[in-house]
C-alpha cells in the first residue's frame, strides 16, 4: 500500500495539472445539488492538496483552482435556479430530496444574503442554497458579491490545511506515502460520518415550507 500511494505522489508531481483540475472540479461540485451531498469534496480537496504538496506542487495554483471552482459552482447553481424557477425542483433527481430543499429555503429566509456565505461551511445545505437562492429570486448583485467573498474565505480554509499536512513529512521525517495513507484513512472516517448525518436528516425531515407547494400538489405535481 505504501508503494501504491508513493506512486500516486510521484504521478501528481509529474502531472500537477491533474491536481489543479481535480481541485477545481471538486470545488465546483460542492455547489451542485445532489452531487455536493454525495461527493466529500471538502475532504478530498484537503487530501489532494496534501498529496500535491508532498509532490512539490506549488500551493498557490491549488488555491486559485479552489477559488475559481467555488465561484463558478455557486454561480452555475444560482443561474439554474433563476433560469428554471421552481420547475427545476420537480425534476429528477431534485424531486427526491425535498427535505434538503426545505432546509435550504428556511436557511435563506433566516440569514438572508449571508446564507450564501454561511452555507459554504455547512455540509447539509451548501449544495442546495445557491440553487434555491436563484429560485427565490435573490438579487444577482447581492448573490455574486457574497459568492466571491465566501469563495475567498472557503478556499484557504480547505487548501492550506492540506498544504500543511503535505509539508509534515519534511518536518517530522515521514514519507509522503505515509502521509497519504493517513489522509485516506481520514477521508474514509469523514465520509462515514457524512453518511450517518444524511441518514439522520432523511429520518427527520423539515416540514414543507415552499409557498407554492400546495398549488403544485393541487395541480397534480409533487416533489416525491
Amino acid at each position: 500500500m505504501t508503494s501504491y500511494f508513493a506512486g500516486i505522489v510521484d504521478f501528481i508531481g509529474g502531472h500537477p495539472h491533474y491536481a489543479l483540475t481535480a481541485i477545481l472540479l471538486l470545488a465546483l461540485s460542492e455547489a451542485i445539488p445532489v452531487i455536493g451531498t454525495v461527493v466529500p469534496g471538502s475532504t478530498l480537496i484537503i487530501g489532494i492538496c496534501a498529496l500535491a504538496t508532498g509532490a512539490h506542487v506549488n500551493p498557490w495554483p491549488l488555491l486559485g483552482a479552489a477559488i475559481v471552482g467555488a465561484i463558478f459552482g455557486d454561480g452555475l447553481s444560482f443561474w439554474l435556479g433563476r433560469r428554471y424557477h421552481r420547475e427545476i425542483l420537480l425534476r429528477w433527481p431534485l424531486n427526491r430530496y425535498p427535505q434538503f430543499i426545505d432546509r435550504s429555503e428556511a436557511f435563506i429566509k433566516t440569514y438572508g444574503g449571508a446564507s450564501v456565505f454561511l452555507a459554504r461551511f455547512i455540509a447539509v445545505v451548501r449544495a442546495f442554497v445557491p440553487l434555491v437562492a436563484g429560485v427565490l429570486r435573490m438579487s444577482s448583485r447581492q448573490f455574486y458579491v457574497v459568492n466571491i467573498l465566501s469563495a475567498f474565505a472557503w478556499a484557504p480554509a480547505h487548501v492550506f490545511p492540506g498544504v500543511l499536512l503535505g509539508m509534515a513529512p519534511n518536518l517530522a521525517g515521514l514519507s509522503p506515502a505515509r502521509v497519504a495513507i493517513l489522509v485516506i484513512v481520514g477521508l474514509i472516517a469523514v465520509s462515514a460520518a457524512g453518511r450517518a448525518l444524511r441518514s439522520y436528516l432523511n429520518r427527520h425531515p423539515c416540514p414543507a415550507s415552499l409557498p407554492d407547494r400546495a398549488a403544485l400538489r393541487a395541480s397534480g405535481a409533487s416533489y416525491k
